[in-house]
């Protein structure tokens, strides 16, 4: 049994959403607005709902936006996407949905009728149009049977990674945010000491766990966080963990484009390489070509930049249009150690993740 499945939807952690389970969550939310605006005037402006990118039932908020005087319903549309695709640029959403008024034809009669369009979209670029015929009789709403289209990203700003380099790697709608520790030189058993966890024995399933093991090629051994609380409580302390041994770390955050890769030896860093691709405050400057570092980074990260300066001046893509320094401390990781957070199949077997509680073995 999946240690997610049975539990307190409002316990599992924001990662495991999907998008159909968001736009369920969003329609569910606006429909009764909808028809109470359609019950006390007949019609109704456009308006929309935003799903915050945590809890795992994401925290839903109604978006009223005071359209222009206007009474051009395409004007009032684009004047509400245009107010939510500026407050998705400067807060943590994850799916927004935008009802509208409109006019439709009905399939197979080809008739037209009113309905309410919601149009659901996602971060991860996926979107759907949920169609609502209806009729008012006596200021009673009667809504017809849902009919679903095929719907337009046109909330969310395109995904900026490098789409093949995750051909392999599970989907995941909200993005990784995850931190890794590798470590070489020391025994499984002792690495799970020295950070307080446990083995369950199980390996981990389709969902994704909260934290996980897995031993790779080369003697590493690597302990993976998809809580992001919990990965930097851990990487507080290490130069604890990195006594007697090697110890490498890299933290992913794709929504806001960070990667960090770090590296500790015999209890001290030694370096650090840290891209952040976005710029929220003058305080925190970031771009695409942002690559901050600290100490003797290894001798692999001038070949890394070199390599993807050239693949982005042959991509074709225009500038930031793609990320392509949010992959050098991944790939420097990768050079290190050989493993991928973005890959499970290798040349010499896939890479199977065993579940960790916190917790200190026994003995």
């Amino acid at each position: 049994m999946d240690q997610h499945e049975g539990g307190d939807n409002a316990d599992r952690p924001y990662w495991l959403s999907t998008p159909q389970q968001d736009f369920t969550a969003l329609v569910d939310f606006i429909m009764p607005e909808v028809e109470a605006r359609l019950r006390r005037d007949g019609v109704f402006a456009p308006f929309g709902a935003l799903m915050a990118r945590e809890p795992y039932r994401g925290d839903i908020e109604l978006h009223d936006e005071p359209m222009p005087d206007k009474k051009d319903g395409n004007a009032q549309l684009d004047h509400l996407k245009q107010a939510l695709r500026e407050r998705v640029g400067r807060s943590y959403q994850r799916a927004a949905v935008v009802a509208a008024n409109c006019t439709v034809l009905l399939p197979g009669s080809g008739k037209q009728a009113e309905a309410a369009v919601l149009m659901c979209t996602h971060r991860d670029g996926t979107a759907a149009n949920f169609v609502y015929p209806y009729t008012i009789t006596n200021g009673r709403v009667t809504f017809a049977p849902l009919e679903m289209a095929e719907g337009t990203q046109d909330i969310f700003p395109p995904i900026r990674l490098r789409p093949w380099i995750r051909e392999s790697c599970p989907p995941r709608p909200v993005g990784y945010k995850v931190g890794l520790f590798l470590f070489h030189g020391l025994e499984r058993e002792a690495i799970l000491h020295r950070m307080h966890l446990s083995e369950t024995g199980r390996p981990e399933g389709d969902n994704p766990a909260p934290a996980a093991i897995a031993s790779l090629p080369d003697g590493w051994t690597v302990v993976w966080f998809n809580d992001p609380a919990a990965a930097l409580h851990h990487a507080t302390h290490m130069e604890t963990y990195a006594a007697g041994c090697t110890v490498l770390s890299l933290f992913v955050d794709e929504p806001d484009y960070v990667t960090q890769a770090t590296g500790h030896a015999n209890g001290a860093q030694l370096w650090t390489v840290r891209h952040v691709g976005t710029s929220r405050t003058r305080a925190q400057p970031g771009g695409p070509h942002d690559l901050h570092m600290t100490g003797t980074p290894p001798a692999q990260l001038a070949t890394i930049v070199t390599a993807m300066r050239k693949e982005e001046a042959d991509s074709g893509y225009l500038p930031d249009m793609i990320d392509f320094y949010f992959d050098i401390p991944v790939e420097l990781i990768h050079a290190l150690t050989g493993f991928q957070y973005c890959q499970r199949d290798y040349d010499n077997g896939r890479v199977t993740f065993d579940t960790l509680l916190q917790g200190v073995p026994e003995g």
